[in-house]
């Protein structure tokens, strides 16, 4: 047990040993609520420096990291003192940064459960010499604000706000780590003769060298195992694409019907979005609606945030490392992250942080997958976690899939996404700003997709996994309490109801589609739905969703319904695929 004051250590004999008193069982829920309430604000405990302006120094200069708030820390019962080693880009070591470019600092101790505390910061050291050829234009002014309605007075003192933007911006730099990433990624940065794609980041270029740098420190570089290409399928899979409506077994009105429902929406709301329909790999409709900020029409490569969806896109990256026999997935996360107790039943399993059953609460705190050790934040806490026992939906396990793809195939969580997923399904630019709840998709993306898991794992001449283990990631019962329907991983069922069913109905007459469709909300308003049985790929794109969009979000689902069902007065077209 790591020195602390003597009520950590009552609360951790109490539940570890249970033999301190003789609680009760409310008792003694209430005492591991309470430690867990200790470990929680450790988690949230922030490193600092001990004077301003560190980010980015002189040699000579090196900077002191401390806790910032000292007393909180000891109080919590953890060694306020920590270890702090320097690594450059090059992941050579020295007592303290001695020449001008990226340093990483390793800070490592015990946190209060005993276990070890692991964090990793970056620094940029100047160059003693700065080249004057170039210096950054440092004029920035605020076009928009305080914007043309903005009182008189106000904009009388233009220049002052566009002065703070100048000096708020040299802040930012100088008093930020997020300024350390990007003057150390600039330096390292080799031109392209084109704008850099979100994978090409100075962000991303820091996730690849603290990665790099985990693995050297934990001996783990000589264990990496690739994750393979997508195999070539003799017979290539159904693809989206443009075709007779005839094909997808449709009206030929339904894309009328459901292009006037949505220019009706994107009117009513003032916000824009794309939509994307699809039967049978056929494109019933792909449009824009509405205008931007600007009074701009969007176009149909609208980006847009998608929030939750997010956790379909990395349940789907990890499929293919549990196909791969690269993650078992009822394996214990401790078998690829090393500072993990074995054999503890604190420590939750691959599938149990995907189904939203691992015992951790959260979503994209403490920077998601771009902390270098994430991981370690979460152990900091596994003593009080309790996997199995509650469904909690929760982001933070979703990071730690991703963390755990990182460690297994030696490449940071964007560039695996990149190469693993996005360009081989043609995807565009699109940004992660974490694994769980911040991915930037077009609905035509999102439509490839649907139509991935329609085709149980395949696109077009790529198979990225078996049906047999895309059928582990479908929606399973959960006799877990908190659970109130099945659960997949990444996805759920998706059971939007027909007008007048009444709200708890699951028949499938009282359903708009099968009751084989799977998807996954978002905060954003964004549509991802996949109807297995009819072929069916529903998505939205779209960046807000407001009070006004209750009135015609659901009753869309009952439009798109509607609009496909075939004509009962001819008969059903043949099914030409």
């Amino acid at each position: 047990m790591a020195p602390g004051n003597f009520l950590i250590r009552f609360l951790w004999a109490v539940i570890t040993i249970g033999t301190i008193v003789d609680c009760s069982p409310v008792a003694s829920r209430q005492i591991a609520d309470d430690l867990r309430a200790l470990r929680e604000r450790f988690q949230t405990q922030e490193l600092t420096l001990s004077k301003s302006g560190g980010w980015i120094f002189a040699i000579g200069n090196t900077p002191r990291i401390i806790w910032r708030d000292v007393d909180e820390v000891r109080r919590l019962g953890a060694q306020v003192d920590f270890e702090t080693r320097w690594f450059d880009d090059n992941l050579e070591e020295a007592h303290e940064p001695d020449h001008a470019g990226r340093w990483m600092a390793w800070l490592s101790g015990i946190a209060p459960n005993g276990l070890p505390f692991r964090r990793a910061l970056t620094f940029y050291a100047l160059p003693q010499k700065i080249e004057t050829e170039y210096r950054p234009d440092l004029t920035i002014v605020f076009p928009n604000f305080p914007g043309p309605n903005a009182p008189p007075a106000w904009r009388e003192h233009q220049q002052e706000f566009d002065r703070l933007a100048r000096d708020l911006v040299v802040r930012a730099l100088m008093e930020s780590e997020r300024g350390a990433i990007l003057a150390a990624g600039l330096t390292e940065s080799q031109p392209l003769g084109r704008a850099k794609r979100y994978v090409e980041s100075t962000e991303v270029m820091n996730d690849d060298r603290h990665l790099a740098l985990k693995l050297k420190l934990f001996n783990l570089a000589d264990q990496v195992r690739p994750l393979r290409p997508p195999q070539v399928r003799a017979t290539p899979a159904p693809v989206l694409r443009k075709a007779s409506l005839d094909q997808a077994g449709v009206p030929s009105s339904a894309k009328q019907k459901i292009d006037d429902y949505c220019r009706q929406w994107a009117a009513a709301t003032n916000e824009p979005f794309v939509i994307v329909v699809a039967r049978r790999g056929v494109i019933i409709t792909h449009e824009a609606f509405g205008v931007d900020s600007q009074g701009t029409p969007i176009d149909r490569d609208y980006r847009s945030w998608v929030a939750s969806i997010t956790k379909t896109v990395t349940a789907t990256l990890f499929s293919q490392f549990v196909d791969q026999q690269l993650i078992e997935l009822d394996a214990p996360i401790s078998s690829v992250f090393p500072d993990f107790p074995k054999n503890s039943p604190q420590v939750p399993t691959f599938r149990q942080l995907l189904n939203h059953t691992s015992g951790l609460s959260g979503h994209g705190e403490f920077g998601g997958m771009h902390n270098p050790h994430l991981e370690n934040i979460i152990l900091n806490a596994i003593d009080v976690n309790e996997p199995g026992k509650v469904h909690q939906y929760c982001g933070r396990g979703f990071e730690l899939a991703v963390k755990a793809m990182e460690i297994v195939c030696g490449k940071s969580a964007a560039r695996i996404f990149d190469d693993h997923l996005f360009r081989p399904l043609g995807f565009g630019d699109v940004v992660m700003g974490n694994a769980s709840s911040d991915g930037e998709f077009t609905a035509m993306e999102l439509a490839i997709l649907g139509q991935y898991m329609l085709n149980r794992g395949s696109y077009g001449e790529l198979q990225f996994i078996t049906p047999e283990t895309f059928a582990e990631f479908l929606p399973q019962p959960l006799p877990i309490a908190g659970a109130i329907d099945e659960q997949g991983l990444g996805v759920h069922p998706i059971r939007h109801l027909r007008a007048g069913a009444p709200a708890d109905a699951k028949r499938p007459e009282d359903l708009c589609f099968s009751p084989q469709t799977i998807g996954h909300g978002s905060l954003s308003g964004s549509v991802f739905v996949v109807d297995l049985e009819q072929e069916l790929v529903i998505t939205q794109s779209r960046r807000a969703y407001r009070d006004a969009d209750n009135v015609w979000f659901y009753p869309f689902f009952q439009v798109v319904a509607d609009a496909i069902a075939p004509d009962p007065r001819h008969s059903a077209p043949a099914d030409d695929r």
